[in-house]
C-alpha cells in the first residue's frame, strides 16, 4: 500500500475512532464502572469523614473489612453484567434482560447517592444525614436545595468521567476476582463424575474486538492456547486473590464488635436506611468508667414544679400569652430546683457598674442577630487566624497593600461597638459606644431558629431536629411575651411622672430581609409572641400590602433582599414611637453574611484572596463587611430619630462558621469550635465600657441581662419592675451585670444543628475543656482543649465508643480531663431528658 494511502487510512481511523467508541457508553462495562466508581468514591468519603474516630492501628489492621459489603455488591453486579457466553443467564434472553435491568436500577441508585454525598460534603463539610431528608419535602426549602444543584452536577460529571476512563480496568478486575472465586468451585465440581458431564471445558479463547478495550488486550486467562508460563502466572494471581478474599473474610469474622467499625463498614446504599433506623438515643445506655455514682446521681431530680403565684398577672381576658402555666397551674421551670444552674441575681453588681446605672435611660431595646458571624470578625484582627489564613494564600505569604487596606476598614462599626481597637490596625479614632463586650460567648444553638429561641426566650431550644419547637410547649415566656405582659399590667398605682417613658406601651417587631417561612419560621415567631403584623419578612416586603409599597430591591440570591429594604421600616418604628409616646422592642436578623455568597447586595466585591483560592472565605468576609456598614446605617437611623441615648443595642451571632478551619460553609453537623465562638455586645452610650474576656458565657443570658438592665437603670415602671424581678429570678441563664467567675456547677449547653443529634457542653468550672455529646447512634464523642488548641485542629479526641473515648481522653489530656468528660456526659444525659420534659416533647 502506498505511504499516502496508509497515512490516509490511519487519519481516517483516528477521526472515526470517537464514533466507534460511542457504543461502549451504553455497554455493560460502563454500567459496571459507574457502579464501581460510585460505590467506592462514596465509601472512601464515608471513611474519610469518620477517620478521626479510629486509631491508626485499628485503621491499618481492619481496613480490608470496611469494604466487605462493597465487594459483595460489586461482585453481584459484575455477575449480573457478565458478558461471557457461558452461563445460564446469558443463554436465556429473558433472564439476561432481568439481570441487566436490576443492575441498571442499582447502578442508578448508587450514582445518585454518590453524587449527592460528594457534592454535599464538598459544599457543607459534613456528611448528609438522611434522617433530615424531610426538609426536602418542605416547599420553603426547595429553592435552597436548588442552589446546590450545580455541585450535584459537577459530582455527577466527575463520577461519569472517572467511570469512562476506568471502564475496562474496573470490569476486568472485578471479573478476575469473580473468576478467582469461581475457580475452586469449578475445580471441585470437575472432579465429581455426575457434575463433570456439564463441564464441557474449563477453557476458551476469547475473541476480542475493537469495542472491548482492556479485555481486548487480555485474552481469557483460562484459554488453552495461553503459554505455560502465562498459565502459571495466572494461577498464581488466582491463588493470591483467593487468599486475600479469605483473609478479608477471616478478618471480618474476628474483628472486634466496635460501633465505629460497624458504622464505617456500611455500604453507601444502606446508609440511608441505617441513618433512619439508628435514631434512638444512645445516652440511656451510658455506663460510667471512673465514678459509678454518676449513673443514678440526678435521676430523681427535675426543675419542673408548680409555678409560683404572681399577683401582678392580669386575671381578666384570659391568660396572658406566654404565661399559660401560671393560669393553668401546670408544671414549669424553677431555677431553684435546677441542679446545674446557680443564678447570680442576688449578687452585687460588677464593680464597674456600681453607682453608674442611675443615669442610663433605656426606652428602646434593639436585638440584632448577626447571621453566621464569628467573634474573630467582629471586629477582624490583624495577625489573627483569618488574617494569617488569607496571607498564606498569597505569594510570599504577604497580603497585597490594597487588600490590607480593605481588611483594615472591613469592620469599623464593630470596632466602635466593642471598643476593640487593639486589632493591629491603625485607627484615626478610638471611640466606643459603651457597654458590655463578651469575648467567650457561645450560642444556645448552631441552627438559626434554635439560636433565636435562646436569645429571645432565655431558654434552651428543643433537642430535636429542625424546627418542631413551635409544635411543643415553649418552656419560658419570651421577650415579646414579657413586653406585652408589661402593657397588660395595672399601672394605676404607679407613682411616676405621667409623661415619663416608663409609662409608655411597648411595640414589638421582628424584621429580616430574607425569607420568613423557611422551616416554619413564621410559626415559630408567632409562638414566641410576635403577631403576623409585627413580622416583617422578604415576602411582606415584596407584597402589594407592604406599608411602603413593594420594595424596589430585587433578590440578590436565594430568598434574600438587600438589608436596606428594611430602612424605611426601622425608621418608621422609631419615628412612630416618638410621635405616639411608645417604646420599641425591635429584633432584626441580618442575612447578607449567610451562604451562598455568590452575589453581594451592594453589587460591589473586593477580592481578598487570589482567584480560585479560598474564594468562599473572601466572599464571606465581603458579606461581613457589608453587614458592618449596614449596622452603621441602623445606628444612623436611631440617631436621626433622637433615640441614641435611650436605646440599648444588643448584638449577638446566631452561630459561627468553621470556614477558615475546615472550609465548612454551614454549621450542619460540624462540631468544630469555629461554629460556636460568636460575638455578644450590650451597647449603650451611657454604660461603662466593660470587657468579659475569658469567662464562658452563653447567649441564654441575653434575656436575663436585658431585664436586669431595665430594672437597675430604673427604665421600668414600679409594676413592670416588680414583674421583671420575679421573671429574672426564674431564668436559666445568668445576668452579665453580676460576677460570673465564682466556683460554680453552672454548665452551658449548645444544641448543634440541626438540633437532635449532638450537644456541645462546657462548664464555668473548667472552661478550657469542651465535649460534644452524641444524642443518637452513629455520631462520635468528641473532646478538645480549647486553650491548648484554640481552633481544634491538632488535638481532637473522637470515638464512637464511650469507654474507649474516655481512655483516649486520659491518654491525651490526663485523668482529670477524662473524669470531667465523664461527668459532662452524664450531666448532658440528664439535661437532654429534662429538656424533653420542659418542652413536653414525646419524640
Amino acid at each position: 500500500m502506498a505511504p499516502t494511502c496508509r497515512l490516509c487510512l490511519h487519519a481516517g481511523r483516528f477521526i472515526l475512532k470517537p464514533f466507534t467508541l460511542l457504543p461502549r457508553l451504553t455497554g455493560r462495562r460502563l454500567l459496571f464502572s459507574i457502579a464501581a466508581t460510585s460505590i467506592l468514591s462514596a465509601k472512601c468519603l464515608h471513611l474519610y469523614a469518620h477517620i478521626e474516630a479510629m486509631t491508626p492501628g485499628d485503621l491499618a489492621r481492619w481496613w480490608p473489612t470496611f469494604f466487605a459489603q462493597d465487594l459483595v455488591i460489586l461482585l453481584l453486579l459484575r455477575l449480573l453484567l457478565d458478558d461471557k457466553p457461558q452461563g445460564y443467564v446469558n443463554s436465556n434472553r429473558a433472564l439476561q434482560l432481568i439481570a441487566v435491568t436490576v443492575a441498571s436500577f442499582l447502578t442508578a441508585i448508587h450514582l445518585a447517592l454518590s453524587s449527592v454525598n460528594l457534592s454535599f460534603f464538598a459544599l457543607v463539610g459534613s456528611e448528609i444525614r438522611w434522617r433530615n431528608i424531610s426538609v426536602a419535602t418542605d416547599s420553603s426549602s426547595r429553592g435552597l436545595l436548588l442552589t446546590g444543584l450545580w455541585a450535584v452536577g459537577l459530582a455527577f460529571a466527575a463520577v461519569m468521567l472517572t467511570s469512562c476512563v476506568l471502564m475496562s480496568v474496573n470490569y476486568f478486575l472485578a471479573g478476575f476476582v469473580l473468576d478467582s472465586i469461581k475457580a475452586p468451585f469449578s475445580l471441585i465440581f470437575s472432579k465429581i463424575p455426575w457434575c463433570g458431564r456439564f463441564q464441557k471445558t474449563t477453557g476458551y479463547t476469547h475473541l476480542p474486538n475493537d469495542e472491548e478495550g482492556f479485555d481486548a488486550e487480555v485474552k481469557s486467562v483460562t484459554s488453552e492456547s495461553s503459554p505455560p508460563k502465562g498459565r502459571k502466572c495466572t494461577k498464581f494471581l488466582y491463588g493470591a486473590t483467593c487468599i486475600m478474599i479469605l483473609v478479608q473474610m477471616i478478618a471480618s469474622y474476628v474483628r472486634p464488635i466496635d460501633t465505629s467499625f460497624i458504622f464505617v463498614s456500611w455500604t453507601p446504599i444502606l446508609l440511608p436506611f441505617i441513618d433512619l433506623t439508628h435514631s434512638s438515643s444512645t445516652l440511656a445506655k451510658l455506663r460510667p468508667v471512673y465514678n459509678e455514682s454518676l449513673i443514678r446521681m440526678w435521676d430523681d431530680q427535675t426543675s419542673l414544679t408548680a409555678p409560683e403565684e404572681w399577683a401582678w398577672l392580669p386575671q381578666e381576658d384570659g391568660p396572658v400569652p406566654g404565661f399559660e402555666d401560671w393560669y393553668h397551674h401546670t408544671d414549669h421551670y424553677n431555677a431553684k430546683l435546677d441542679p446545674f444552674n446557680q443564678p447570680n441575681f442576688e449578687d452585687d453588681l460588677l464593680a464597674e457598674l456600681r453607682g453608674k446605672l442611675g443615669q442610663v435611660d433605656i426606652r428602646h431595646v434593639v436585638l440584632v442577630m448577626l447571621e453566621s458571624t464569628r467573634k474573630d470578625v467582629f471586629p477582624l484582627k490583624k495577625d489573627g487566624y483569618i488574617w494569617n489564613t488569607i496571607a498564606a494564600s498569597w505569594d510570599n505569604k504577604t497580603i497585597p497593600p490594597d487588600v490590607q487596606a480593605r481588611l483594615a476598614n472591613l469592620t469599623t462599626t464593630a470596632n466602635y461597638l466593642t471598643g476593640e481597637y487593639n486589632d493591629g490596625f491603625n485607627h484615626n479614632t478610638t471611640r466606643r459606644r459603651g457597654g458590655i463586650n463578651v469575648h467567650n460567648n457561645h450560642p444556645v444553638g448552631t441552627y438559626t431558629l434554635k439560636s433565636t429561641i435562646g436569645a429571645l426566650c432565655g431558654t434552651a431550644p428543643l433537642v430535636a431536629d429542625m424546627n418542631v419547637d413551635y409544635l411543643n410547649h415553649l418552656s419560658q415566656p419570651c421577650l415579646p411575651h414579657i413586653f406585652k405582659a408589661f402593657n397588660a399590667l395595672d399601672h394605676s398605682k404607679d407613682q411616676a411622672p405621667t409623661e415619663h417613658y416608663t409609662q409608655y406601651r411597648w411595640n414589638t417587631s421582628y424584621m429580616l430581609s430574607v425569607t420568613g417561612i423557611y422551616d416554619k419560621q413564621d410559626e415559630l415567631m408567632y409562638s414566641i409572641g410576635y403577631t403576623p403584623e409585627e413580622y416583617i419578612t422578604k415576602e411582606y416586603l415584596q407584597s402589594e400590602t407592604a406599608a411602603f409599597g413593594p420594595t424596589p430591591y430585587s433578590e440578590v440570591r436565594w430568598q434574600t433582599l438587600s438589608e436596606h429594604a428594611l430602612e424605611d421600616y426601622i425608621d418608621d418604628a422609631f419615628r412612630t414611637a416618638q410621635q405616639n409616646n411608645t417604646r420599641v422592642f425591635l429584633t432584626h436578623l441580618t442575612g447578607s453574611s449567610h451562604a451562598p455568597w455568590s452575589s453581594h447586595p451592594d453589587g460591589e466585591y473586593s477580592p481578598l484572596t487570589p482567584k480560585s483560592k479560598l474564594e468562599d472565605l473572601s466572599n464571606y468576609l465581603n458579606g461581613i463587611g457589608y453587614v458592618d456598614s449596614w449596622l452603621q446605617t441602623i445606628l444612623d437611623i436611631i440617631d436621626k430619630n433622637g433615640a441614641t441615648n435611650e436605646t440599648l443595642l444588643v448584638f449577638v451571632g446566631d452561630h459561627g462558621l468553621s470556614l477558615p478551619e475546615i472550609g465548612a460553609i454551614s454549621p450542619y453537623y460540624i462540631p468544630n469550635i469555629g461554629g460556636f465562638h460568636v460575638p455578644l455586645v450590650f451597647s449603650h452610650p451611657h454604660l461603662p465600657a466593660i470587657d468579659i474576656p475569658h469567662t464562658p458565657v452563653n447567649s441564654i443570658s441575653i434575656l436575663p441581662t436585658i431585664l436586669d438592665l431595665l430594672i437597675e437603670t430604673g427604665s421600668l415602671s414600679p409594676s413592670d419592675s416588680q414583674a421583671a424581678r420575679h421573671l429574672l429570678h426564674n431564668q436559666e441563664g445568668l445576668s452579665l451585670l453580676r460576677p460570673l467567675e465564682k466556683e460554680t456547677t453552672h454548665w452551658q449547653f449548645t444544641v448543634m444543628s440541626p438540633g437532635g443529634a449532638q450537644i456541645s457542653t462546657r462548664s464555668v468550672r473548667n472552661p478550657r475543656w469542651r465535649i460534644v455529646v452524641p444524642v443518637v447512634e452513629d455520631i462520635e464523642w468528641r473532646f478538645t482543649d480549647v486553650e491548648a488548641d484554640p481552633h481544634e485542629l491538632e488535638h481532637v479526641v473522637m470515638s464512637f465508643d464511650f469507654a474507649k473515648f474516655l481512655g483516649s481522653v486520659e491518654r491525651e489530656f490526663g485523668r482529670e480531663a477524662a473524669m470531667w468528660a465523664e461527668e459532662a456526659a452524664f450531666v448532658t444525659r440528664w439535661w437532654v431528658d429534662e429538656n424533653a420534659k420542659r418542652w413536653r416533647y414525646s419524640g
